[in-house]
């Protein structure tokens, strides 16, 4: 398999979408709705996740064992997602309209940090007296991915053990594709609940095209024009022509990802100074929140105001690289190791 990709550049150029997307929705600024239309945070997470599928089962077939694998998955998430939200029910308080006293005092506060860390977002996604004026007053709305990250490292290692005894990678993951895609209309539109329709398995078609793609990667090369153009003929029939390609839509989508980061070689080292990413991603929210909290977008020059918070979210990813993530990664410890993009 080709080792040279530009998968740094598109999960950041992910990342970077999902902030832009939050920051015209969070802002509640009418001047920065704009940054909707070129933006859309739903479909940066799905690309996500079609990179994750196919990083990880590639992460996964080259480790020696499962403690190894599941070893190398907790560094990857764990220490800087402790760190973001342990920091921010610390560093709040001081934001926060309730005193240190009641604050600290506020059972809210040890739910919210409880559940977090465990991953359960929503079941405390607040703490007391912030963001109360706010379209959310969730601290920290884009870590629910992350919980369903972590369930697909957990559901992988008996997808393979599945497609080991059946002999059938292909039926395996078809299976798990429609059944997937099943669950996401009926929750979606059957049932109309959507919170439960984004949970691990309505987003697990992309997660399997992304292991398909992996499994199949020399022959989704030699075709790769092909398949490209059907693909981007499926996502132009489902977004300009309302075609019903929806059942065909995460595997074009993913195909065209994929592609895509093995034919853009002027982006292959666009991480060679760090994988600011997963820091992009998870200290976004919060800092929107803060600004929006205390009127900044109204008050000053919006588009001023989003440039800063941009900044100061970059800020603290590249602290969080170097600082935090940097340090758990196995290959940062041997420096003669070659370059191979992480997962977020």
């Amino acid at each position: 398999m080709n080792t040279k990709n530009c998968f740094d550049f598109l999960r950041f150029f992910f990342a970077a979408n999902i902030l832009l997307a939050h920051i015209s929705e969070l802002s509640q600024n009418s001047d920065l709705a704009f940054l909707s239309h070129f933006s859309n945070a739903i479909i940066a997470i799905k690309g996500f996740f079609v990179i994750s599928g196919f990083l990880v089962a590639k992460s996964f077939v080259n480790t020696p064992s499962l403690k190894e694998y599941f070893i190398r998955r907790a560094k990857r998430i764990l220490p800087a997602y402790v760190v973001v939200v342990v920091f921010s029910v610390l560093i709040f308080s001081f934001f926060s309209s309730a005193d240190f006293s009641d604050y600290f005092s506020d059972s809210n506060t040890y739910k919210y940090l409880g559940w977090n860390l465990v991953f359960l977002n929503f079941m405390q996604p607040c703490l007391p007296g912030l963001f109360e004026g706010n379209l959310l007053c969730a601290v920290n709305g884009a870590l629910w991915t992350l919980k369903v990250e972590e369930g697909f490292y957990i559901v992988l290692p008996l997808i393979f053990y599945t497609i080991r005894k059946t002999r059938s990678a292909f039926l395996v993951l078809a299976a798990l594709y429609i059944l997937s895609l099943f669950y996401w209309f009926m929750m979606d539109s059957y049932f109309n609940k959507p919170l439960l329709a984004k949970q691990l398995p309505g987003y697990l078609s992309y997660f399997v095209t992304g292991i398909f793609l992996f499994l199949n990667f020399d022959l989704l090369m030699k075709f790769k024009k092909t398949i490209l153009t059907f693909s981007a003929f499926i996502l132009i029939g489902y977004y300009l022509l309302s075609l019903p390609t929806d059942w065909f839509y995460p595997a074009a989508f993913g195909c065209i990802v994929i592609i895509m980061a093995y034919n853009l070689p002027f982006l292959n080292n666009f991480g060679k100074y760090g994988d600011f990413t997963y820091g992009l991603y998870i200290y976004h929210f919060p800092i929107i929140q803060l600004f929006r909290q205390y009127n900044l977008f109204e008050k000053y020059n919006p588009y001023l105001m989003a440039v800063a918070v941009i900044l100061i979210t970059l800020f603290f990813a590249v602290l969080s690289w170097f600082l935090i993530e940097r340090r758990f990664l196995d290959r940062f410890k041997k420096n003669k190791q070659k370059h191979i993009p992480t997962v977020c």
